[in-house]
């Protein structure tokens, strides 16, 4: 600094001045600066720079596993929206283990970053007691916890109501609910919800035998749907799926096993990952609004880090699309 300084003919604080970026520097001057810079090769030391400010320019994605497509995705929002604001993201994955979200949200572990954006799987609500104050936080999902935990959210329960008004308004009677877990997280007690909302609403009945238990993955939508036609059971007139993962697998079921889709059995899917659109037929799909989860996420905790209130609700919930393609027209 202080070469570009006589360089350029100026004090060592206009060339901090310059690169920091501070407006308050006439542009001739700025201009002097930065082809005193470029001259002698000058390259601010973005390490040091760290250190003095005490922070690492790190921050955490916590999600459970990349299984689910839809993470995968939510990760390269995340990336691209934290590059704009000067951060690189790590990636940790915590299976969804009680123990490590913990450690997450209680700081248990040393702190490579600066803050952390997780998807929890396991907290309950009274964990966020729990939560290490000093420590920046912002979860994505359906587990609010108490405290000031910021969240950002997806309407589970109005996008499951959606859902069923859009198969009730095709005509179909008999909706299999296909991934049901009463005793799972909120997301799943929110989907379930809202599909018993939307059966009351439209006047249809909650079959017991259509409530079928099965973890969110293709290889147990599969399963499930082959062992509901290998029991003779009647198949339903459409399934909802609460994930993708869930109806790829449903679809390649009821396909090995002639069952014509949407003809005889419509079928919708959560998440609207990219395989959705590309397979035969096409997967209709919740589509949430994942850019906006990673927006929003990303700049709730660069607001805590920096240790501003940018006057940003701390609590947000973002929008969806039902996406409609061939496998329930």
């Amino acid at each position: 600094m202080h070469d570009v300084a006589r360089a350029a003919g100026v004090s060592q604080r206009t060339v901090s001045n310059v690169v920091n970026d501070y407006e308050y520097v006439r542009p001739e001057t700025r201009r002097r600066v930065l082809d005193a810079m470029a001259e002698l090769g000058y390259v601010p030391n973005a390490a040091a720079r760290r250190l003095r400010s005490a922070r690492t320019g790190l921050i955490a994605l916590v999600v459970p596993d990349f299984r689910a497509r839809i993470f995968a995705d939510l990760a390269g929002q995340v990336v691209r929206e934290a590059e704009a604001l000067g951060y690189t993201v790590l990636i940790e994955l915590t299976e969804s283990d009680r123990e490590r979200e913990l450690k997450v949200l209680t700081g248990g572990r040393d702190q490579l970053s600066d803050g952390a954006i997780m998807m929890a799987m396991s907290l309950r609500p009274d964990d966020g007691q729990r939560r290490r104050p000093d420590y920046p936080i912002v979860l994505i999902g359906d587990e609010v916890l108490e405290g000031e935990v910021p969240h950002v959210g997806i309407p589970n329960r109005e996008a499951s109501l959606a859902v069923v008004r859009h198969l009730a308004g095709t005509g179909r009677r008999r909706l299999m609910l296909l991934g049901h877990d009463p005793d799972g997280g909120l997301t799943a007690r929110l989907r379930l919800r809202g599909f018993l909302e939307g059966l009351a609403e439209a006047g249809l009945t909650a079959y017991d035998e259509l409530l079928v238990g099965a973890d969110w993955t293709r290889a147990d939508g599969r399963r499930a749907i082959e062992e509901h036609l290998d029991a003779g059971r009647r198949l339903p007139d459409a399934i909802y799926a609460m994930n993708d993962s869930l109806a790829l697998g449903a679809l390649r079921a009821l396909r090995s096993r002639g069952v014509r889709v949407p003809e005889e059995v419509a079928l919708v899917g959560f998440d609207d990952v990219e395989e959705a659109r590309y397979a035969t037929p096409s997967l209709t799909s919740v589509s949430p609004d994942v850019e906006a989860l990673a927006r929003n996420a990303v700049a709730m905790l660069d607001e805590q880090i920096g240790g501003r209130s940018g006057g940003r609700e701390s609590r947000v919930v973002v929008d969806f699309r039902l996406e409609v393609r061939e496998s329930s027209r």
